[in-house]
């Protein structure tokens, strides 16, 4: 059973039953945005976070949990279960072990275990169905690119399909002049290069924006 932070249960949670019953179940993940900059004001509060370090450690488990929190029913009803990378990481037997062996890569005479914020693997036997990337900033895309391209190729891990979910907050200038988000997915100009990698490699993008910057605030690339 998956158990959530205090400041998800505390801080995160509240908000987003207010939004639940404002917007309902279909509309939630529209919002994610909103709900997370809320919860960013409130633990920054608690915290005494005036220069934004500690959120800044904080918020892509908090970005990580509110997927998992939405996904983990439905992953359930389909027969599969979900779980996190560190508690991959921190098993020393059954089934997650099975699962960390399921995913791991030969480097020379090491063993690496890829970075995988959420692992979706069938319970009987142990097999990675998907793995999802929960980064609230796109600056942090390089790694997610890198696996997907290096699972991909290895014969044993070829068939998991990888995911990208972000907000998207970082922002670059184009020639005119006007902010735009980085990913820029209205295709009103060339787009960015986070976009084409992230486009073509991952088998699917899921971005979030802020309401001021795009009125249909989550679109699918893939």
């Amino acid at each position: 059973m998956m158990k959530y932070t205090d400041n998800f249960n505390n801080i995160l949670l509240p908000i987003l039953e207010n939004f639940l019953k404002k917007y309902g179940q279909q509309e939630i993940h529209k919002y994610f945005f909103e709900i997370l900059d809320e919860t960013k004001q409130i633990f920054q509060k608690e915290y005494n976070d005036t220069n934004g370090q500690k959120w800044r450690n904080e918020s892509g488990t908090m970005l990580e949990l509110l997927v998992i929190y939405f996904l983990h029913k439905e992953i359930k009803e389909l027969g599969y279960d979900i779980t996190t990378d560190d508690k991959i990481e921190r098993c020393e037997s059954g089934i997650l072990e099975e699962v960390g062996h399921n995913i791991v890569l030969k480097y020379g005479k090491y063993y690496i275990l890829p970075d995988s914020d959420i692992v979706i693997y069938n319970p009987k036997t142990a097999e990675v169905k998907a793995i999802i990337y929960c980064k609230s900033s796109v600056e942090d895309r390089f790694g997610p690119l890198y696996w997907k391209v290096k699972l991909s190729t290895n014969e044993r891990t070829k068939n998991i399909k990888m995911y990208f979910v972000t907000l998207d907050k970082e922002y670059n200038q184009n020639k005119t002049g006007f902010k735009k988000p980085s990913l820029d997915i209205q295709g009103e100009s060339e787009p960015t290069k986070p976009r084409i990698l992230l486009e073509y490699e991952m088998d699917g993008v899921y971005v979030t924006f802020p309401p001021k910057i795009m009125p249909t605030r989550l679109r699918v690339l893939r």
